[in-house]
């Protein structure tokens, strides 16, 4: 299941994402270092939308699922992240630094 998240983030298309890396399913989303809002906004985004998550060094999103996720689960939370990014990246475009 960690290689098919990680495959299916790997998907998203946002000008806001630095990186996506991972191993197991232990996965981290980095933005670019230059935005005018961080990770932390983007994780108060995520809890919003029904995903919790972890904003570490402000500019990386942690997503750790439990073990025993199934493919449907990752789909909706994949669902979810993309609704988020937009969310996010309107913001960012908001607060202009």
């Amino acid at each position: 299941m960690g290689s098919y998240l990680l495959s299916e983030l790997k998907k998203l298309e946002s000008p806001t994402i630095k990186e996506i890396r991972g191993r197991g399913l232990f996965v981290g989303l980095e933005f670019h270092h230059d935005l005018n809002i961080n990770g932390n906004h983007f994780s108060k985004i995520l809890m919003k939308n029904g995903l919790l998550t972890k904003a570490t060094h402000d500019h990386c999103i942690r997503f750790s699922p439990a073990l025993v996720i199934k493919k449907e689960e990752i789909d909706e939370a994949v669902i979810v992240i993309k609704k988020s990014l937009k969310e996010f990246e309107q913001y960012n475009e908001t607060y202009k630094k």
